[in-house]
């Protein structure tokens, strides 16, 4: 009783009975199959074997009957709907062969996918339809190999796109430029919404930014609100630093744009605020990047990137603390951190020593002022010493910073604060073999400090010989010539 319950219910929910598939095969059974998959009863299996023998000589049937069977994933059954259409033709059903095809990729079995879409060519080498999908499939084992198929195609159909299609493999091989080549023979005019995309995008990864703006800027004419081409208008505009108009395509992307053709992600939330950045909006520019860390989908390497897109936002506004601590979180969280990333921590700390004091002269500040000033400025210092413990090749850069730091600190030279460091920073760099420009630079400050500085405690002989070294780094100098003839009058 319980099976004759379910196939009476069968029946009433698709509309058509054991007895009426026998009759014949019509196009109606194609959405009766839809229903069938869709509610499943008891005697499903018995129900497309029925629909298979109604078929069987109706090979346009089973590939559509296969078809649907294929997309709710009973691909067992499919594969037999494209076997018995195959049989029904002597074996010579094109479509049936890309049913067997997509099959077959859809197992992840490239291969044999591909020997079906070849005899899916064989049956019908005008068909455009199993040339690409041997294409997508075989590009994962050789992409020259899936560019040569396509090439085939061209001969059989001249009409057809093939530069486009040819485009679209090397942009999903990632053959970026390779994909630039193929689509660039296309008419820009005739490209479809998607080879917009993939053309500009291929742009994009090789740093084209204005050729992908042209791409894109075509592909919105035809289709304003697109959601994908404003984004990628967004990226490259962004790129090119034209802040405006990134900011015009985020609102587009975020309020214009049909909110259910488009999920916005992180990485759209941090352009936003990069052209809001950009525009010198701040606050709107921190709201952004907040809100993409909100997002439940972010990974560590985008909160790095927030983080420090957040410390910017803080300094455009002058607000150092804020931008100090996001900094150190940046620190934290970027897995690859190197020397110039901890190197910014330092700089931050110097720039909020600079706020402090502004245009004013030391002599002007408030006590309140100066000891502000001075804190941002150990800080800065202490930076710079971390920096040498986790970067030892940093350590001349970080030498030489301390010591014009220290020197600010201590403008009478009372405590020789920048002495050690100046001194350990000339005797690394004058073991060098070479010199270049960055090393004379470094080692001309070092030389000025160490001669004022011998000055300062009247050690005019020492003064005198660091006076020299200066003038053998820069000859020319009116202020180093006028310094070595002074003190060659006072030096023993």
């Amino acid at each position: 009783m319980k099976a004759i319950k379910y196939l009476f219910l069968g029946a009433l929910l698709m509309g058509s009975s054991t007895a009426v598939l026998a009759q014949d095969g019509t196009k109606a059974d194609v959405d009766a199959m839809k229903a069938l998959v869709k509610n499943k009863p008891a005697d499903y299996d018995k129900q497309v074997k029925n629909y298979i023998k109604a078929n069987k000589k109706n090979a346009e049937n089973l590939v559509a009957i296969g078809r649907v069977l294929y997309e709710a994933d009973d691909t067992l059954n499919a594969k037999a709907f494209a076997e018995q259409a195959l049989t029904a033709t002597k074996r010579s059903c094109a479509p049936a062969y890309i049913l067997l095809g997509d099959i077959s990729a859809k197992a992840d079995d490239g291969g044999a996918a591909a020997q079906n879409y070849e005899q899916a060519i064989l049956a019908d080498p005008k068909n455009p339809d199993p040339y690409r999908r041997y294409a997508t499939v075989y590009r994962k084992i050789s992409p020259e190999g899936a560019v040569q198929k396509l090439e085939e195609l061209r001969q059989e159909r001249p009409d057809y796109p093939v530069d486009a299609l040819i485009g679209h493999i090397n942009y999903i091989s990632l053959r970026y430029g390779k994909a630039n080549e193929a689509f660039s023979r296309v008419p820009i005019n005739d490209l479809s919404r998607m080879d917009y995309i993939e053309y500009a995008m291929s742009n994009y990864h090789g740093r084209q930014y204005d050729k992908a703006l042209e791409i894109v800027k075509a592909g919105l004419s035809k289709e304003e609100l697109n959601a994908t081409l404003n984004r990628i208008a967004m990226m490259c505009s962004n790129e090119l630093k034209q802040y405006p108009a990134a900011l015009k395509y985020a609102e587009t992307l975020f309020t214009k744009v049909d909110k259910d053709s488009v999920t916005l992600s992180d990485i759209d939330y941090e352009n936003y605020g990069k052209a809001l950045d950009g525009c010198e909006q701040f606050e709107g520019a921190i709201e952004k990047y907040k809100a993409a860390l909100a997002l439940p989908e972010v990974d560590e390497a985008m909160k790095a990137n927030l983080y420090k897109s957040l410390s910017d936002s803080y300094k455009g506004m002058k607000d150092f603390p804020d931008a100090i601590d996001y900094y150190k979180r940046f620190l934290e969280t970027k897995a690859d951190a190197d020397a110039t990333d901890h190197a910014g921590l330092a700089l931050l700390h110097n720039n909020h020593a600079r706020s402090i004091r502004g245009d004013k002269k030391p002599a002007d500040l408030t006590p309140e002022e100066n000891e502000a000033v001075t804190a941002a400025m150990k800080k800065a210092d202490e930076a710079y010493a971390a920096l040498v413990e986790k970067f030892a090749d940093a350590e001349e850069y970080a030498l030489w910073q301390r010591g014009r730091l220290n020197a600010q600190m201590d403008a009478d030279m009372s405590q020789a604060l920048a002495n050690p460091h100046f001194t350990r920073l000339a005797e690394l760099i004058t073991a060098h073999e070479e010199m270049d420009d960055t090393d004379k630079t470094r080692l001309f400050d070092a030389y000025a400090y160490l001669m004022r500085y011998h000055l300062k405690n009247k050690d005019n002989q020492q003064a005198y010989e660091y006076a020299l070294k200066l003038q053998e780094l820069q000859p020319d100098d009116p202020d180093v010539k006028s310094a070595v003839e002074a003190l060659a009058k006072v030096a023993k």
